[in-house]
């Protein structure tokens, strides 16, 4: 229960009163899901072997593929737009489901953390999708590309339908900074999650206005509630001990001989649980094969901390809570 409770996102309200109802309610939610990914892949062209498969690496948001190529396998618009929205099932909270099949589909889009990722999700595409129509791309082309690969990364899954790194440099740092977002918190994605990166806007515009206003008195507030200063407090812990963490991996590996953009994203992309990384080594199109043993069992130790939440981990180091 402490380890539960070390997770910073934990502080709404429980839509079921006891764990055990939450995590089979989820359990339930996560296998219809997964079937329905299954079947929806298998209608769209893929053989029954690729859509289980295939299915239980996208809710999972975890992106391994049957295939070196990932799903640029696949010359399917169709099954590739299938991916699309399980992976943005994946990423959304798996209890806003229940409260959907209660009250109504509308509920999950109520969810403010879900319409903040899903504007996000839609803004990040067209303005990528427009940069590619400006370079000479076909817009149906750009569409399906762009969107499948930042949805792919946003969401921390992983997949890749082509080496989006070949786009320009602006594409390369867009997707170095989306491998930090990470979807919504209660899915299974990894990343920052979109809870804490709402909460840190308001915390930074409620700080501008006390400069302002030196004797206001302001909260910070999010879907109409006021954040605890519990919850600020652990939001400033995770993001330091992220820095600090992709800070002490990147050195680590730089020491290891691996150049600073190789070192840099590996860290980031296994911290964050994303997969690709950016540069020819670690990119959409590479893998991590010919890095260092050593640099294999760092990287393994991060995707650990990024996987398990970094202020659980520490929770586990602690002295105090052996002694407890």
């Amino acid at each position: 229960m402490r380890l539960f409770r070390s997770e910073s996102s934990d502080w709404t309200d429980k839509a079921l009163p006891h764990t055990r109802s939450i995590a089979k309610t989820i359990g339930l939610i996560y296998l219809a899901l997964s079937a329905l990914c299954a079947i929806a892949y298998w209608l769209a062209g893929m053989s029954v072997f690729d859509a289980v498969n295939h299915a239980m690496t996208t809710i999972a948001t975890g992106g391994f593929s049957t295939s070196d190529a990932s799903f640029g396998k696949f010359d399917s618009v169709v099954i590739h737009w299938v991916a699309i929205v399980f992976m943005i099932a994946g990423a959304l909270p798996f209890m806003t489901y229940y409260l959907g099949i209660r009250h109504g589909p509308l509920a999950v889009y109520r969810d403010e953390q879900v319409r903040t990722f899903l504007w996000i999700v839609v803004a990040i595409c067209l303005a990528g999708t427009l940069l590619r129509v400006l370079a000479g791309d076909a817009v149906p082309g750009a569409v399906t590309a762009v969107t499948f690969n930042v949805v792919s990364v946003i969401t921390t899954t992983g997949f890749s339908s082509t080496d989006y790194l070949q786009w320009g440099p602006f594409f390369v740092g867009l997707f170095f900074f989306l491998t930090f977002m990470g979807g919504c918190s209660g899915s299974t994605s990894g990343g920052v999650k979109i809870f804490r990166i709402q909460i840190a806007f308001r915390y930074l515009s409620v700080q501008i206005r006390r400069l302002i206003h030196p004797r206001g008195i302001f909260v910070v507030k999010l879907a109409g509630r006021r954040v605890d200063d519990d919850i600020l407090s652990a939001f400033v812990a995770f993001a330091f001990a992220a820095g600090l963490t992709v800070i002490g991996v990147t050195m680590a590996l730089a020491a290891m001989g691996l150049d600073l953009d190789t070192a840099l994203s590996a860290a980031a992309t296994a911290l964050m649980n994303v997969g690709p990384g950016v540069g020819p080594i670690i990119g959409p199109a590479g893998n991590f094969a010919s890095l260092p043993d050593a640099a294999k069992w760092v990287l393994t130790f991060a995707m650990l901390l990024g996987r398990l939440e970094l202020l659980t981990v520490l929770v586990l180091f602690s002295p105090s809570y052996w002694r407890a």
